[in-house]
C-alpha cells in the first residue's frame, strides 16, 4: 500500500490509551464454573471440572500428551459461545468509536487533526519503509504490528479489563476519523469502505475484536477474584482459554488480514482511488 494510504488505513489498528472506568462490571455472583458475566468458560457443556481441564490443557501446553489438540480445538467455539456478552460489548464499543470519530471529524476537522499528526508520527516510518519492501517483507511488518496490539489486547486485561475497553474504543475513533477525512476530501466514503477497509478488515477486525474480547473477560475474573467471586482455578482456566483462542483463532486472522492488505487492499486502492487519498 502507498504510504499515505497504508498510514491511514493502518493507524486504526494500533493505538492504546490510559482511560478509566468501572461501571461494566457484572453485578451478580458468579456461580462455579462460571465467569464474572455469568458466562461458562471450559466447563459449559463438558463433563470435566475446570481443575481437570487445566491441567490436561496445561500438559498439552507444555508438550504433554495429556490431552489431544483435537480435544482443545473442540473447546474453542465453547470459550466463544461463553464470551458472547464480552463480543457483543466489544463490538458496540468499538462501533460507538467509528461512530463518535466520523462525527467529531466532520465538526471539527481542524481541532481533530492532532490525531493524524500523532498517527504519522508513529507510522509514518512504518509506511516508507514498507513501501521498499517485498510482499513477504511488508506481510510480516503489518502482521508483526497487529499481533503486538493484539497481545497489549489481551495483557492489558490484567488491569481489570480497562485498557482493551480503552484501545478498542479509540481504534474505532480513528477509523471514524479517517472515514470522516475521506469524505471531507469529497470522495466517496461507500467506495473508501469497500476497497480501504474491507476487503482486510474482514480478518483484522474480528481478530482485534476478538483479542479485546479476551482482554476483557480475564479483566473482569481477576477483578471478580479480588472481590472474593472467584477462585484461583478459575482464573487459571479462563488464562487457557485466552490462550487458546489467541492462538487457534486471533493469530490465523491477524496473519489473513496482513497479507490481504498488502496485497489485495493496496492494489484495489491504487486502482480506484489513485492519489484521492492523501495523509496530511
Amino acid at each position: 500500500m502507498q504510504a499515505g494510504t497504508a498510514t491511514a488505513g493502518k493507524g486504526v489498528f494500533r493505538a492504546g490509551v490510559a482511560f478509566s472506568t468501572s461501571g461494566l462490571i457484572a453485578r451478580r455472583r458468579a456461580r462455579p464454573g462460571t465467569d464474572a458475566m455469568g458466562q461458562s468458560g471450559w466447563n459449559r457443556g463438558s463433563d470435566l471440572s475446570s481443575l481437570d481441564v487445566a491441567s490436561r490443557a496445561r500438559g498439552f501446553f507444555m508438550g504433554g500428551n495429556a490431552m489431544r489438540a483435537p480435544a482443545l480445538l473442540a473447546r474453542v467455539p465453547k470459550v466463544l459461545r461463553a464470551s458472547k456478552r464480552y463480543m457483543f460489548f466489544t463490538s458496540v464499543l468499538f462501533l460507538t468509536g467509528v461512530v463518535f470519530g466520523y462525527v467529531a471529524f466532520r465538526r471539527h476537522p481542524v481541532d481533530s487533526s492532532w490525531l493524524f499528526i500523532l498517527l504519522d508520527q508513529k507510522f509514518g516510518p512504518m509506511a516508507r519503509a514498507m513501501s521498499t519492501m517485498r510482499v513477504t517483507g511488508m506481510a510480516g511488518m503489518v502482521f508483526w504490528n497487529n499481533l503486538k496490539a493484539a497481545g497489549l489486547l489481551v495483557a492489558g486485561g490484567a488491569l481489570f479489563g480497562v485498557l482493551p475497553m480503552i484501545m478498542v474504543f479509540i481504534n474505532g475513533l480513528l477509523v471514524g476519523m479517517v472515514s470522516g477525512d475521506v469524505a471531507r476530501q469529497g470522495f466517496g466514503l461507500v467506495p473508501f469502505i469497500l476497497t480501504g477497509i474491507l476487503p482486510h478488515g474482514m480478518f483484522e477486525i474480528p481478530g482485534y475484536v476478538i483479542g479485546g474480547t479476551l482482554g476483557m473477560r480475564l479483566g473482569f475474573n481477576i477483578l471478580g477474584y479480588q472481590r472474593g467471586l472467584r477462585e484461583v482455578r478459575n482464573i487459571k482456566v479462563i488464562v487457557l482459554d485466552t490462550l487458546l483462542v489467541l492462538t487457534v483463532v486471533v493469530v490465523p486472522l491477524l496473519m489473513a488480514g496482513s497479507l490481504v492488505e498488502v496485497t489485495i487492499t493496496r492494489h484495489l486502492v491504487e486502482w480506484v482511488m489513485g492519489d484521492a487519498l492523501r495523509w496530511h
